[in-house]
């Protein structure tokens, strides 16, 4: 797959939250934000969710040439699970080689669990790292009416730039460069597993983790094409132990009232925090890439004394609003 190479001279990349409390606020800060970009001739992808969309569409109306130029992605799809989005960024800067992209993201809406919203945290400072040469301009709204204290403060940490209706200023909260996101996925320790975990010791027989995997599906609820999704991520994950952690792996799968966990643990250590995040050059090596792009959610923590991934499948995927506008 060919890779744009993230360089332009005197461009590169800015990381701008905005917080807002209102549709008038929203509008305020993001409008602007994009008619920047297509005044400049740059690639925009709007990517929030429907209602937020919505009032992007209605605040162009009166440039109809320009919101033509203007892509759209429903975040609550593709940002479901965050450790899509990175590779999505790519994957748009791709399609136009060489000319600088925009790309309005908001992943944090009211709703989301403890687990995504740890993730979203992790997307954000990942991103420094990912685009941190590039021509890229991401902008991240935030609703800080309705979101947790603690995730406004953790946007500020992550964000060296903030975007009110009055421009952009640098975020004093910021917390540091590229080096944050190695600390992000080695860092805060996973909730423990509940002691009712069933667990399946494996080494090398990828047959007895797929067995086990579309068993505790079955007994959960999860839908026969969901199932083999999640079947795919645990053996991807599983395979990667057997070619590269020794071939010796624990499985645990529990259900909680909305979702089927499952989780691979093994002595290896990834090194790269962008794993899975961005589609391999290669044909082959697809698995944590792959185990993204099929599970709702994917919380990687990996250090010195070994990996953790924890695979989530909602039982009932039904539609998400994304909270206000």
């Amino acid at each position: 797959m060919k890779r744009v190479v993230m360089s332009s001279a005197g461009c590169g990349f800015r990381h701008e939250a905005a917080f807002y409390r209102d549709a008038a606020g929203y509008r305020a800060a993001v409008l602007p934000f994009v008619r920047e970009g297509l005044d400049r001739a740059e690639a925009v992808l709007v990517a929030v969710p429907g209602p937020a969309a919505k009032l992007i569409r209605e605040g162009l109306d009166g440039q109809p040439a320009a919101a033509q130029r203007v892509a759209y992605a429903d975040m609550t799809e593709l940002g479901r699970n965050p450790g899509r989005v990175i590779g999505a960024i790519w994957d748009f800067a791709d399609r136009y080689p060489g000319q600088p992209v925009r790309f309005v993201s908001e992943l944090a809406w009211p709703g989301r669990s403890a687990a995504e919203i740890g993730e979203v945290a992790a997307h954000e400072a990942m991103a420094n790292l990912a685009f941190a040469t590039g021509p890229v301009t991401l902008l991240c709204p935030y609703d800080s009416g309705l979101l947790a204290a603690s995730v406004i403060t953790g946007a500020g940490l992550s964000h060296p730039f903030l975007r009110t209706a009055s421009g952009v200023t640098a975020s004093a909260e910021y917390g540091g460069g590229p080096a944050v996101p190695g600390a992000a996925v080695q860092g805060a320790a996973l909730p423990a597993p509940p002691a009712g975990a069933r667990q399946l010791p494996y080494t090398s027989d990828l047959r007895a983790v797929r067995a086990f995997v579309a068993a505790e599906a079955g007994h959960a609820g999860l839908g026969d094409d969901r199932a083999a999704d999640l079947v795919l991520a645990v053996g991807e994950v599983a395979a990667n132990t057997i070619r590269h952690a020794g071939a010796q792996g624990t499985l645990l799968a529990w259900t909680t009232g909305t979702e089927i966990i499952c989780q691979a643990s093994d002595r290896g250590q990834i090194r790269d925090p962008l794993a899975g995040r961005r589609r391999p050059p290669e044909t082959g090596g697809l698995g944590l890439w792959v185990v993204n792009q099929v599970c709702d959610l994917v919380e990687l923590r990996s250090g010195p004394g070994g990996t953790v991934i924890r695979m989530h499948m909602l039982l009932d995927r039904g539609p998400e609003t994304g909270g206000r506008p």
